[in-house]
């Protein structure tokens, strides 16, 4: 049932992205803050919070989420510019390891000080339930985002055959 509900609810989002505004494309931190946005009101809803719990949920939330973010942030410029080189070097691909590992590790210190932030005010089945959480909406995410791939690429081998 619960993901039953987490496919109708990003199967939803995901089409209401797609067809909202045809005029004029959105940004990637205005699709970034809507995707967070629907993300939290569903971890919410799974955590069974309540509305003063909520509240500081949704703020702590969006405090930690930027965090991680900005962390993984030079990692992953690293890793693209890697990708992006012709011949790269061992020590290229050293320092991109290095800031990977490094940045992994910046991001579960962020996690563990936010879970100790969140039991504060959550219970500890909360926090176990937005772990939970964020995991089945990742997988989802990653779900769709492959089902986007392979439509795309088949609308694009139809096209070649014409």
């Amino acid at each position: 049932m619960r993901t039953l509900l987490l496919t109708i609810l990003l199967s939803i989002f995901g089409i209401s992205i797609a067809f909202a505004d045809g005029k004029k494309e959105k940004s990637r931190d205005e699709i970034f803050r809507e995707v967070q946005e629907f993300k939290m009101n569903y971890l919410a809803k799974e955590m069974d919070l309540n509305n003063d719990q909520k509240t500081k949920f949704f703020d702590l939330y969006r405090e930690m989420t930027l965090k991680r973010r900005e962390c993984m942030r030079n990692a992953r410029h690293l890793e693209h510019k890697l990708k992006k080189m012709e011949h790269p070097t061992e020590a290229d691909y050293q320092a991109a390891t290095e800031a990977m590992s490094k940045a992994r590790a910046e991001d579960a210190a962020i996690e563990k000080e936010y879970a100790e932030k969140f039991s504060q005010f959550l219970t500890q089945k909360q926090i176990f339930k937005m772990k939970e959480g964020e995991e089945a909406f990742r997988k989802k995410m990653e779900e769709m985002k492959r089902n986007s791939h392979s439509k795309s690429k088949n609308k694009s081998k139809g096209k070649e055959k014409k």
